[in-house]
């Protein structure tokens, strides 16, 4: 039986890294996709040549979320060299902390299009080879955030809630080609997502606020102290996920006791969804 096929968006380091990897080493042919793969992310790839050299199917391929020739040429190469795409992990991100306010259109327009007009360049791309071969995976990446607004991540909640909006779309509309959708929504993992975050870049209006004005960068100190569970195992919840049989994946699965706080919401807004589509006849 043929290997299935994984692309993860976002690879070179912590979840989508450790799901690649995690992927490849049960049963799956891994493609890394990761941002500039010569030169930012070379140290990078060169971890996952040498996964690649110890017998581990798994391959690091150029991928930047934001340039669509970028992603239409990743899933090209993937397509080509594999065959098929089975299993997509819109996992790229990016996050921005500051007072609503005080963070430019440009930051957010920044966020958005890693997030937002990320993931649907990745789906534009590789759907219509899904469609052809009626099966496949669509997952993503989201977070608590998307479903609740904590201080001075105004922007980032937004950025995954619209991201789980699509996600949902996309739900509604494939099944017919069989192919599912998956969200997860991890609370805080142990990855360096907290080192390569930015601030609200309009800091005389931050100054406006008062003392409220320098709470990102105090949340920023704190969020830093925090622990939390390994993206491995994450990755293990969605091997879990990918294994189960189709129709019968749910669409949002929580992961760690933070992020359970959102179960509630996920079931009333599914109750609501169903009601309001009962009401419509749809």
């Amino acid at each position: 039986m043929a290997k299935r096929v994984a692309l993860v968006t976002g690879a070179s380091t912590g979840i989508g890294r450790s799901v690649a990897e995690r992927l490849a080493r049960n049963g799956y042919v891994a493609f890394a996709g990761m941002r500039d793969p010569e030169a930012k992310n070379r140290a990078a790839r060169d971890e996952v040549a040498g996964l690649s050299a110890a017998g581990i199917p798994i391959e690091a391929v150029a991928l930047d979320v934001t340039d669509d020739d970028s992603v239409v040429a990743a899933v090209a190469t993937v397509v080509e060299k594999a065959g098929q795409i089975d299993v997509v992990l819109s996992n790229a991100g990016n996050c921005l902390m500051g007072l609503t306010e005080c963070s430019s259109v440009d930051q957010l327009r920044r966020l958005f299009d890693t997030h937002v007009f990320g993931t649907q360049r990745v789906c534009r791309a590789v759907l219509p080879h899904m469609r052809r071969r009626k099966t496949g995976v669509l997952a993503f990446t989201s977070s608590l955030s998307g479903r609740i607004i904590l201080p001075t991540t105004v922007h980032y909640s937004a950025a995954k809630a619209a991201m789980e909006m699509i996600a949902e779309g996309y739900k509604q509309e494939l099944g017919s080609f069989g192919i599912d959708v998956v969200i997860l929504q991890p609370g805080l993992v142990q990855t360096k997502v907290f080192n390569n975050m930015w601030l609200n870049d309009d800091e005389a209006r931050a100054a406006e606020y008062g003392a409220l004005g320098g709470r990102a960068s105090a949340t920023l100190a704190h969020a830093k102290t925090l622990t939390g569970p390994a993206p491995e195992e994450l990755a293990d919840v969605l091997l879990k996920l990918l294994e189960m049989p189709h129709g019968q994946r749910p669409l949002r699965t929580t992961f760690g006791a933070d992020a359970a706080v959102v179960g509630p919401v996920n079931v009333a807004a599914d109750e609501a969804t169903r009601a309001l589509r009962a009401m419509l006849g749809l």
